[in-house]
């Protein structure tokens, strides 16, 4: 079983200035250098950030990641930032399918599945977002959604490439809400996550797949979602942008 913990910090369109960003980024350097030995840090930045964030990481263990990702490799794609353009920056991971580039620039899972494949073309990291809306989940449909993300977005994925995917669970309805999937809901949910990868392709990947939770997560619930089982990380929001909650939250076993 997977017993590596990665502390995805996902910045969004934030801060505001490369200034702050560059404060931010040393504060999370320092307070890096006492997190637990099984633990990673990843900082998924805005594009313009990237290139001072790489410098500024580059003698530490901390990690870096895109936010999102053209769908083709290169072309006549004004304001698209392709996987090659990331990887020379220094980026290990790629987010793919958060959910809001679902629902803000309509992206499909169609759409996610190109962009999965082209990260993993590259040989980088694939953080793939999947979750359910409040409509959704009212309506129980939370494991069949998915269900559904995880075959359109991986589709064609071998189990080899398995080897460079993420998964991220994030309740749709509990981002940026405050509002908090229970434990159970979140073991439950890992648990049929895990069980999909055993269906779908083996048990050794199901035993081997980084599965993440993101959803309000905050130095006061981080250390009881991390201690869920199949739980291997979380994928920090705004909570990401405060340099005091990330040290609690990078911290959590102290």
């Amino acid at each position: 079983m997977n017993n590596e913990i990665i502390i995805s910090c996902n910045w969004k369109m934030n801060p505001s200035t490369l200034e702050e960003a560059i404060e931010l980024t040393q504060n999370i350097i320092q307070y890096s250098k006492h997190i637990p030995k099984n633990t990673k840090v990843l900082l998924i930045v805005p594009f313009p950030f990237i290139y001072c964030v790489s410098t500024l990481i580059k003698n530490t263990n901390i990690l870096l990641g895109g936010q999102d990702c053209h769908s083709e490799f290169l072309g006549p794609y004004t304001s698209g930032v392709s996987v090659s353009m990331l990887k020379s920056l220094g980026c290990s991971h790629v987010l793919a399918g958060h959910s809001e580039r679902r629902q803000l620039w309509k992206d499909t899972n169609e759409i996610i599945n190109k962009k999965v494949r082209k990260i993993l073309d590259n040989e980088l990291y694939c953080i793939l977002c999947i979750g359910e809306n409040k409509t959704e989940y009212e309506k129980g449909q939370n494991k069949e959604i998915c269900a559904k993300q995880l075959s359109e977005c991986l589709y064609q994925c071998s189990e080899n490439d398995l080897k460079h995917i993420i998964i991220a669970y994030e309740p749709v309805w509990a981002i940026g809400t405050g509002l908090n999937a229970t434990t159970e809901i979140i073991e439950d949910v890992h648990n049929y996550i895990r069980n999909w990868f055993k269906e779908h392709y083996s048990e050794t990947s199901s035993n081997n797949i980084c599965i993440q939770y993101g959803g309000s997560v905050n130095p006061i619930n981080v250390s009881s979602i991390l201690n869920i089982e199949n739980v291997n990380g979380v994928l920090v929001g705004s909570a990401s942008l405060d340099s005091e909650k990330i040290s609690k939250i990078m911290n959590y076993s102290i």
